[in-house]
């Protein structure tokens, strides 16, 4: 199957009840394995810069698929690597990006700064950048090195407990949980004013009281706003950050009303994690098939 044949099949996890109708086949187990095994196997620079592209993909964009079939376009295993990827089911899927950024952070720095690059081009192609590309791109330079880490905050009496934090690190949490808000608990929808990230963040802020006067309305920030108030969350005391990360969830829960998350939000939760340096709780775990690290 050629690149560009394979580029422009429907963008349809197999494991969806509607792929026969959309044209998506259905994998066999042995399918499953043989992918499996051939993901295991991606450590070449150029496969496993296909790989994580097509993993950045937004589904449906013909734009970025074609400026992923132009950014690969000298790698020769790009068609079979792209085939594969689109082969996960999306629970997969993150879990696949996480293990594929953890070998590439071993690379050679100009290959890291190659596929920065290639990324923030990729998710530019279609004309947008939506929340998900951001949390993307937060993500592609936190494991491929492209920020220092962040100074922890010394112990003091707030360290056991969130609402003893201080109005910066609480004003930096409102940010943060701004830019989420799109995508928890339910992916916002083309309308002026989106009923559940309104309220789910107010849920989250409701957290601190005292500090409710100062906080801002909720409006999506910047992408350099964004990133400050990530600099700041990822500097609260380790003990937190796992009870910040539970706090966004059970609002979440709250509003959704069902036992797991709708998948958007899980993925940004799960995101929020790895750059918050939190272990993966389990009642978010299990939202997801973990590929083999072994």
């Amino acid at each position: 199957m050629t690149a560009a044949s394979s580029l422009h099949r429907p963008f349809i996890p197999r494991d969806h009840p509607l792929a026969w109708v959309l044209g998506a086949p259905r994998a066999s187990a042995h399918d499953d394995h043989v992918r499996q095994r051939r993901l295991q196997a991606l450590h070449a620079p150029g496969e496993l810069h296909a790989a994580v592209l097509a993993l950045l993909l937004t589904p449906g964009s013909r734009s970025e698929l074609e400026h992923w079939q132009l950014e690969t376009r000298d790698i020769g295993a790009a068609a079979r690597v792209f085939d594969d990827v689109q082969g996960l089911a999306r629970a997969e899927a993150l879990p696949w990006l996480e293990l594929l950024l953890e070998r590439l952070a071993r690379a050679p720095l100009a290959q890291r700064q190659a596929l920065l690059s290639a990324s923030r081009r990729l998710m530019a192609a279609d004309g947008q950048v939506r929340a998900q590309d951001r949390l993307h791109w937060l993500l592609l330079r936190h494991r491929l090195g492209g920020t220092p880490p962040a100074p922890v905050n010394g112990t003091g009496p707030c360290d056991n407990e969130l609402s003893l934090l201080g109005a910066a690190q609480v004003q930096a949490i409102a940010v943060f949980s701004a830019f989420l808000s799109v995508m928890v608990p339910l992916p916002e929808m083309d309308v002026p004013i989106d009923p559940d990230g309104e309220r789910w963040y107010a849920a989250v802020l409701a957290h601190w009281p005292y500090h409710q006067p100062l906080l801002p309305a909720r409006e999506l920030p910047d992408a350099d706003a964004t990133g400050r108030a990530l600099r700041v969350v990822q500097a609260l005391p380790w003990m937190l950050r796992p009870v910040l990360v539970r706090l966004w969830h059970e609002a979440a829960l709250a509003l959704s009303g069902g036992p797991s998350l709708h998948p958007e939000a899980a993925d940004a939760l799960r995101l929020s994690c790895v750059l918050l340096d939190s272990p993966l709780p389990p009642w978010l775990a299990r939202q997801y098939i973990e590929p083999d690290r072994r």
